[in-house]
């Protein structure tokens, strides 16, 4: 089972640094413990994007491509990298994140 990463904002959870069109950014880092590879990691910003969540960034690191389900509010974490002969495949179930993606920072941008 998926746990839910650990999250730390960088500006005020509540409110995020507005920008024009009333649309907000906020930024912060995720710590990974666990990984289901059948399911993806929760990633739920309503309470920070109540409106609509229009973009989400994530730093790739030590090996990972991390990338936003904007349906089902979730993480999806690969192995590998884009763009390469053999494509990255999705983390196996159980794949203990905690060392290597123990700060993943992030860029969100909604409403």
């Amino acid at each position: 089972m998926s746990e839910i990463p650990t999250i730390t904002y960088y500006e005020d959870e509540t409110i995020g640094e507005k920008c024009g069109h009333n649309f907000k950014i906020i930024t912060g880092s995720l710590a990974f413990t666990t990984y289901s590879g059948t399911t993806g990691v929760t990633f739920d910003l309503r309470k920070q994007l109540p409106t609509k969540v229009h973009f989400v960034k994530f730093d790739n690191t030590a090996g990972y491509v991390l990338n936003y389900d904007y349906t089902n509010r979730r993480i999806l974490v690969y192995e590998g990298s884009f763009g390469t002969a053999s494509a990255p495949g999705e983390v196996t179930d159980n794949t203990d994140l905690s060392t290597s993606l123990a700060a993943v920072r992030f860029l969100a941008i909604g409403k």
